[in-house]
């Protein structure tokens, strides 16, 4: 009985002592563990420094506090005046232009804040990802937009130059007055250089993106216009002021128009609204059969001498309408009325070269001519035949042009007249 006692009594003493063995073991281990932990956070995660294998753009950042990252950073990415190039001049746009700016600071504070803004465990994964994959963060750029595209006008307005027409003046011969081209600042493709050249953090010069524009008429089209083809003329009385005013104003409108081959003549678009806003006067004209006081009278005396001139011409005529009451400048089936509400005179250039047109009207004496190639000259004869309509006066117009031995004879148009 003792015996088996005393055995008891050494297991007991051995089993104590095994267990006050592994846990002085464990404790140990979690002071190990512990130590180890806190030398760690103190060490690389709450260090007061940014974490291991981060890169803002391609500055590493690794180690650096907030202030050291921000000043390293700004240091290879300074705000610069941006160069714009173009013909050998320079245009230049500051970032004070602009209100430039870089988030360079939220970007430091994101990689600085990358292990300390969530929970332990989270914020030591967070290091341990960068540290064997690494951590990227780009800087993004800002600015006022309306500002730079301001900045951007202002550039466009010194280069643009608008391209000019070959023209054709006519005194005491034919002279050709030479083309030029013109330049279009393209908007578009600038601003997106711009923009990049900011997006990148790159302040080299660029070059201005501007396109030649080209003439719609140039010196070649037109250098074959050697001679007048026709030319009609028609008096009115110059004491009459605002019907002389207003034929002479609608026939300077026209003048110089050059209609190149396929194209169509307007004489409304040419004039435009016959409107005390648009320049003309109030003077007698035509309306619902009556004569009365309007804007624009005397406008249809300059359609009618350029549609004579149209016509003996040999150019297609298109469209024309005569008046309700026989005009006292030309016979019955030569006029041409227009109005606003729709009736226009207007004639196609069927030539196989650009025609010039020459309208004047001063001293009582309203003028047109039609000058173009000598190789588009035909031969043009008129002929009215008059009759009586329901008693009214009436004339058709017909026009003979001919070409190369062979004649042709269209008609123009059926006029009917009050009186």
């Amino acid at each position: 009985m003792s015996e088996n006692t005393t055995v008891e009594e050494k297991n007991d003493k051995g089993f104590f002592k095994n267990k006050r063995n592994v846990f002085l073991i464990a404790a140990a281990i979690i002071i190990v563990f512990v130590c180890g932990l806190n030398y760690f956070t103190s060490k690389y995660l709450y260090n007061g420094k940014i974490g291991q294998n981060i890169y803002i753009e391609d500055v590493e950042v690794s180690n650096l506090t907030k202030k050291e990252a921000l000043d390293i950073v700004n240091a290879k990415y300074p705000m610069k005046d941006l160069t714009l190039s173009y013909d050998n001049k320079n245009y230049t746009i500051t970032p004070e232009d602009v209100d430039l700016s870089y988030n360079t600071k939220e970007v430091v504070d994101n990689a600085y804040n990358l292990t300390r803004e969530n929970s332990y465990f989270s914020n030591v994964m967070s290091y341990i990802n960068a540290k064997f994959s690494g951590k990227d963060y780009t800087i993004k750029a800002s600015y006022d937009d309306k500002k730079l595209d301001k900045k951007i006008k202002n550039v466009a307005k010194q280069i643009n130059k608008k391209y000019v027409n070959a023209s054709i003046t006519v005194s005491s011969g034919i002279v050709v007055h030479e083309s030029k081209t013109g330049l279009k600042f393209d908007n578009e493709a600038n601003k997106k250089s711009i923009e990049k050249a900011y997006a990148d953090k790159s302040y080299e010069k660029i070059d201005l993106k501007v396109d030649v524009t080209q003439p719609k008429i140039k010196t070649e089209d037109i250098d074959c216009i050697d001679s007048m083809l026709a030319s009609y003329s028609t008096t009115f009385n110059a004491y009459q002021y605002e019907r002389s005013y207003n034929i002479a104003l609608a026939l300077a409108r026209c003048n110089g128009t050059i209609v190149m081959p396929g194209e169509t003549f307007s004489y409304n678009d040419s004039t435009g609204a016959r409107v005390l806003s648009n320049g003309f006067k109030s003077a007698s004209v035509i309306l619902r059969g009556e004569y009365q006081d309007a804007p624009g009278g005397g406008v249809c005396q300059g359609s009618t001498t350029l549609f004579n001139a149209v016509l003996l011409s040999g150019l297609e005529i298109k469209e024309v309408h005569n008046h309700s009451k026989t005009s006292s400048y030309v016979s019955r089936g030569r006029d041409a009325m227009v109005n606003d509400g729709g009736s226009d005179f207007q004639f196609t250039n069927n030539f196989d070269h650009p025609v010039y047109v020459s309208c004047y009207a001063g001293g009582g004496t309203a003028s047109a001519s039609i000058y173009g190639c000598s190789e588009d000259r035909v031969g043009v004869s008129i002929k009215t035949t008059h009759f009586t309509y329901n008693g009214l006066p009436g004339a058709k117009t017909y026009r003979t042009i001919t070409k190369n031995g062979k004649s042709k004879t269209t008609h123009i148009y059926t006029a009917v007249y009050q009186e």
